[in-house]
């Protein structure tokens, strides 16, 4: 498929592009991700969907993305420095990124090529979507939100993550003594998520703690003043079937 033809055809098949490329649920390796942009972007050779790992409409398997390890998850990764922080930190922990914006997977995936991380995986879903449809039982070491969307008017409550039903979901998806870690910038949606978890099978630890994740919501609260952040710790006690 040679993309050729006038800018606003170029312009038409990048949309197209996009629209195969970011379906729901699919996973990518991030250096067979970025050698995709590269090549669509040169214009000089076809769209290939093999470099896709595990997509279409089939359910994905794990099995297929992740070498033997442990295996952590973080949801909304932003502009991914955390996340690459970690998969170079821990070589043999495979990691899946987990995104809504196509275009936050294309900056961070950029960053991981120019770095030859080959550890990190994108997954292109909403989170809920993400545990339900992929995550197996006890298949997760670790799970992450470094200041996820506190939706703080009431009516909003409802699109919170880390409801009690979610949670119930994640301690399933972790292995026995795995973790989920939540830092927020809202003391109240910090409180809710504490008062979400009880009866969902974790020990509970909830702080305040310094800035010290570098990420960039907590550089731009820190830079307005915010002086202190709220971290709910969980770790699994006790598997639950759902």
């Amino acid at each position: 498929m040679q993309l050729t033809g006038s800018l606003r055809h170029c312009r038409r098949r990048k949309i197209r592009f996009q629209d195969q490329l970011f379906s729901k649920c699919r996973i990518f390796s991030c250096i067979a991700l970025h050698s995709m942009i590269l090549e669509f972007m040169d214009s000089s050779i076809a769209l290939y969907n093999s470099l896709i790992v595990l997509g279409g409409p089939e359910r994905p398997h794990l099995s297929g993305i992740c070498p033997d390890g442990p295996i952590e998850v973080e949801i909304g990764f932003g502009d991914g420095d955390y996340l690459i922080r970690r998969a170079r930190e821990n070589p043999g922990t495979t990691f899946i990124g987990i995104e809504q914006k196509p275009s936050l997977i294309v900056g961070v995936s950029k960053k991981v090529a120019a770095l030859q991380v080959d550890n990190i995986r994108f997954l292109q879903s909403c989170a809920k979507d993400a545990f339900c449809d992929l995550f197996t039982p006890q298949s997760l070491s670790r799970v992450y939100a470094l200041f996820p969307d506190p939706w703080p008017k009431r009516k909003h409550i409802k699109y919170r993550l880390f409801s009690t039903d979610y949670l119930r979901m994640l301690n399933n998806r972790l292995i026995p003594d795995g973790e989920g870690l939540i830092v927020t910038d809202s003391e109240d949606y910090g409180k809710w998520i504490v008062k979400q978890a009880l009866g969902t099978g974790f020990t509970i630890e909830h702080s305040r703690v310094p800035a010290q994740f570098n990420t960039r919501f907590e550089r731009k609260w820190s830079e307005q003043g915010q002086n202190g952040f709220y971290q709910v710790l969980l770790k699994k006690m006790q598997h639950l079937d759902i």
